[in-house]
């Protein structure tokens, strides 16, 4: 009898651990109108493994103008347990996806949008980058997209990331990160602001252990120590201009897109260890593992 338990225990754990490798092993690609699911290990140098394709100018649930501000995407971040994604456009829009149906739950028009992020409460908060009606931070009530509950000024703004740990939401713009505490459901309120080095911050994301963010500005890539508030350049890592999105996984592997012409690449690069994997057809903006 305890023979059989063992063995039981053994081939859950098998079951369980096999589960978490295959999930941490496949990535979002976003750029274009596309949001693609790719697996990492049956994907090599010459072709992509795509598990499936998302088109907003094919989403049966937007409306022409929808699809319209869904032409450029850059930005895609699984949420719940990677149940759905957040998906942002510069074209003026974020949506709120189906992982499994691709289904849109929901979508606002934000200026120039650049990332999104979800938020107690029942909301979502949005980064409108430089734009005659851009430059703030937004928030929104997922059951009314059409009314905006609360927003800052932030010029070019480009990440919001909400750490649950500190009940705090940062937000990142053109040379400041800021921490905003979130008193009730329509308001967040201004704790403090950092400096950046350098300028033009890009992308905010917060690192698989939690206990830093990754950011990037026009002339590299740093960790923001969470707890300390100190900026650190990203230890041997590949250092470029305007990398354009850097996470990493459980195993330390770092996932990043660097421009090949203009802001787009054709490649979504790995480090340590080192990959570079192509999509030749499309012109990726960011990528992200997904969790």
């Amino acid at each position: 009898m305890k023979t059989r338990f063992a063995f039981l225990i053994f081939v859950l754990n098998l079951m369980s651990f096999g589960s978490l490798k295959a999930q941490k092993s496949q990535f979002l690609v976003c750029g274009d109108t596309k949001l693609l699911l790719v697996d990492y290990q049956k994907s090599t140098e010459e072709k992509a493994s795509i598990i499936w394709e998302w088109d907003a100018s094919q989403a049966a649930d937007l409306s022409e103008e929808q699809k319209r501000r869904f032409r450029t995407l850059d930005d895609c971040k699984a949420v719940n347990n990677g149940k759905q994604i957040l998906v942002s456009s510069s074209s003026s829009a974020i949506a709120l996806l189906d992982s499994k149906t691709r289904k849109v739950e929901f979508v606002a028009n934000v200026p120039n949008a650049h990332s999104i992020e979800l938020l107690p409460h029942n909301r979502i908060i949005a980064a409108a980058s430089t734009n005659d009606k851009g430059n703030k931070i937004m928030v929104f009530d997922l059951d009314n997209p059409d009314q905006v509950l609360f927003e800052d000024s932030l010029y070019s703004a480009h990440g919001v990331v909400w750490v649950k740990e500190q009940k705090l939401l940062y937000a990142l713009g053109y040379d400041v990160l800021r921490a905003y505490s979130f008193p009730n459901p329509n308001e967040l309120k201004l704790e403090k602001t950092w400096k950046i080095p350098g300028e033009g911050g890009h992308d905010l994301f917060l690192s698989n252990d939690r206990k830093k963010f990754f950011m990037t500005e026009h002339h590299g890539a740093w960790t923001f120590n969470l707890k300390s508030g100190e900026f650190k350049k990203i230890k041997d890592f590949p250092q470029a201009e305007n990398i354009k999105s850097v996470g990493d996984n459980g195993s330390g592997q770092f996932i990043y897109t660097v421009p090949e012409e203009s802001w787009w690449t054709f490649h979504v690069s790995f480090h340590q260890p080192e990959k570079k994997i192509p999509f030749p057809d499309m012109k990726v903006y960011k990528a992200r593992w997904y969790k």
